[in-house]
C-alpha cells in the first residue's frame, strides 16, 4: 500500500519505459499529515485488529462508482480514447480528459482500431469508420467494404482507404493514388504538397526577389502548394509565402490569410476581398516581408559578432588538448593542466566550450578554462556554433540554451 508514496496514485501518468530503463528518477515521497490522516482513517485504524478471516468493509459499490463518474459501463479503450456507455444506454467515445468526441447514439459493434480509427454500426446495421483525431467520417453506409489504415508519408500521417489517400483533417483532402515523395516536403511543423501543374486555388503567392532588400513581390499565378499544419486536424491550407525567421503565411478555405509563427500560432492578416487597407495583402505582405527580413539580418549580424568573439576567446585560450589519466579525462592548454582529470568523458571543444560527462549519461558544459556553466544533468548535449547548446533531459524534453 505504501507504494503510492513512490509511484503516486493510480491516476498518475508515468513514462514507464523511461522508468524501467533507469532514465526517470523516482524517489519516496514524504508523507504529509494529511496523507497519514487519510490512510489511517483519522487515527482509528491503529486500534483495529486485522485477522485473516475479518470481514471486508464496503467503501463504494460498483454501481455507485459508475454513477459517480457518470458512465454506466466501460466498454473498451486504446491509446487516448475509450468507448463508454451512458446511463441512458447510448454509447460514445471520450478522450483522456473525459470529453466526448462522438455524438452519443444507439451504436453497437463499436471498436477502436489502430491509429485512432473508430469502427461502429448503427442500429440500422450500416457500418461506419470514423477518424477520432479530425472528427471526420471516413465512410459510412451499406456499401462500406474496406478497413482504413493509417500510413506515414514523409513523416506525416494519412489514411489509406482502398486506393485513396486522405488527409487527417475535418476538411476533406485526398488523392486517388499514393502521392510521390518528390511532391511532399516535410518542414517539421508543416507539410507541403506541390501540384505539378497550374491550379485555380485562389491563393495569392508572394516571394522575396533578388536585390529587393526584404521587399516582396506577388506572383502572377495562384499558389499550387497545399499546406498541412502539425496538430491541426481541422483545416487544409494553401501556402502563400515563406517569410524570413521561419514564419509562413497560409490561406484557409474561406480565403482568409494567417501568419503562422514558429509556435504554430495563427494570426489573421487579411483576405482576398479586403474591407480596408489593413486586410489588403498588397499592403500587408510587403510590410511583413520587410519586418522579418530586417529581423533576420539583425540576427545574422549578432551571430557573426558572437562567432568573432568566440574565435578570439579560443585563440586566447591557446592550444587545447584533451588528456586521460586512468579512467578520467581533463584538459590541457599549451601543455598546462587547466582542468584536472575529473570527468568520465569530455567531448571535442566547439568554439570556447566543451561538453563533459560527470557520471554515465549525465552531461554538462564548461568553458575551455574549466568553468562549469551548465550543470551535468542532461542525457544529451549538442554545442553549436554561435554559443548555442541544445540539451535533452532524461524524459526526452529538449531545450535550447544560449551560453553567452
Amino acid at each position: 500500500v505504501g507504494l503510492y508514496r513512490v509511484f503516486g496514485l493510480p491516476s498518475q501518468v508515468w513514462n514507464w519505459n523511461a522508468m524501467f530503463e533507469g532514465k526517470l528518477k523516482v524517489g519516496k515521497r514524504k508523507e504529509t499529515p494529511k496523507d497519514r490522516e487519510f490512510f489511517l482513517m483519522n487515527g482509528e485504524q491503529d486500534d483495529i485488529q486485522i485477522h485473516p478471516d475479518s470481514e471486508m468493509m464496503m467503501v463504494m459499490s460498483h454501481e455507485e462508482l459508475l454513477q459517480t463518474i457518470q458512465y454506466r459501463e466501460f466498454v473498451d479503450s486504446r491509446g487516448e480514447f475509450a468507448i463508454i456507455k451512458l446511463p441512458d444506454g447510448k454509447m460514445t467515445v471520450v478522450n483522456r480528459q473525459g470529453e466526448q468526441v462522438l455524438e452519443p447514439g444507439d451504436y453497437y459493434d463499436m471498436k477502436l482500431l489502430d491509429g485512432n480509427i473508430l469502427f461502429y454500426r448503427h442500429r440500422r446495421k450500416e457500418v461506419c469508420y470514423y477518424d477520432l483525431l479530425s472528427g471526420a467520417i471516413i465512410d459510412d453506409g451499406p456499401n462500406v467494404y474496406d478497413v482504413p489504415k493509417v500510413v506515414t508519408l514523409e513523416g506525416w500521417e494519412f489514411i489509406k482507404y482502398g486506393d485513396v489517400y486522405m488527409s487527417r483533417t475535418y476538411e476533406h483532402f485526398s488523392w486517388p493514388y499514393c502521392p510521390s515523395k518528390y511532391d511532399l516536403f516535410n518542414f517539421g511543423d508543416y507539410l507541403i504538397y506541390r501540384y505539378n501543374y497550374l491550379v485555380d486555388s485562389g491563393c495569392q503567392e508572394w516571394y522575396y526577389y533578388e536585390g529587393g532588400n526584404g521587399l516582396m513581390m506577388k506572383a502572377t499565378i495562384d499558389s499550387n502548394r497545399v499546406c498541412f499544419l502539425r496538430g491541426d486536424y481541422e483545416h487544409v491550407y494553401w501556402m502563400c509565402a515563406t517569410l524570413r525567421c521561419g514564419c509562413i503565411v497560409v490561406m484557409d478555405s474561406k480565403q482568409d490569410y494567417y501568419l503562422v509563427d514558429s509556435y504554430l500560432k495563427k494570426t489573421y492578416i487579411g483576405c482576398n476581398n479586403p474591407k480596408n487597407e489593413n486586410e489588403d495583402l498588397h499592403i500587408v505582405m510587403p510590410r511583413l516581408g520587410k519586418k522579418y527580413y530586417d529581423e533576420m539580418m539583425l540576427q545574422e549580424k549578432k551571430k557573426e559578432a558572437n562567432e568573432m568573439l568566440l574565435l578570439h576567446e579560443k585563440s586566447e585560450a591557446g592550444h587545447v588538448e584533451l588528456y586521460q589519466a586512468g579512467k578520467k579525462w581533463g584538459i590541457k592548454v599549451d601543455g598546462r593542466v587547466v582542468v584536472p582529470p575529473l570527468y568520465r568523458s569530455i567531448a571535442q571543444p566547439v568554439g570556447a566550450y566543451c561538453a563533459f560527462e560527470e557520471i554515465p549519461r549525465y552531461w554538462g558544459i564548461m568553458t575551455l578554462k574549466g568553468k562549469v556553466i551548465v550543470d551535468a544533468k542532461y542525457e544529451k548535449v549538442e554545442i553549436r556554433d554561435g554559443g548555442i547548446a541544445v540539451v535533452t533531459d532524461i524524459t526526452g524534453k529538449t531545450q535550447t540554451i544560449y551560453l553567452k
